[in-house]
């Protein structure tokens, strides 16, 4: 495979990854691609949860999205009572946020000179 199109395949799968969480009731979805802005991810999908209940279960499903493309995290960031959960798979980095981390943290901001690949405002 040529790198034109692993690129548009990883791609297509974030777009996929974000339609899955916007399908389960996450808010406010946005996927940036950090592509030459940092080494630490080619994308960032970045929304809103409306409890820790549903952001359990967002986990839970992606994790078995996830094993479905035969991908497993590099890491994965989350306490029950915080604000932000960071889910690690090298190339992206989901971030699942409170509405208190998402402002507080405003990763959309910090990374201002990205450009937004995808975006789904509100919830379903």
């Amino acid at each position: 495979m040529n790198q034109i199109t692993v690129s548009k395949e990883l791609e297509d799968r974030v777009k996929n990854i974000a339609q899955f969480i916007h399908e389960r009731k996450a808010r406010d979805i946005l996927v940036l691609d950090l592509q030459g802005l940092t080494s630490i991810a080619d994308y960032f999908i970045i929304c809103t949860v409306t409890s820790s209940v549903q952001s359990k279960a967002l986990i839970r499903d992606l994790e078995m999205l996830m094993k479905e493309y035969h991908v497993t995290p590099l890491s994965r960031e989350s306490s029950v009572d915080s604000p932000w959960v960071l889910l690690d798979y090298n190339y992206f980095i989901i971030h699942l946020f409170l509405q208190e981390g998402r402002d507080y943290y405003r990763l959309e901001k910090l990374w201002s000179d990205a450009r937004i690949l995808c975006s789904y405002e509100g919830g379903l």
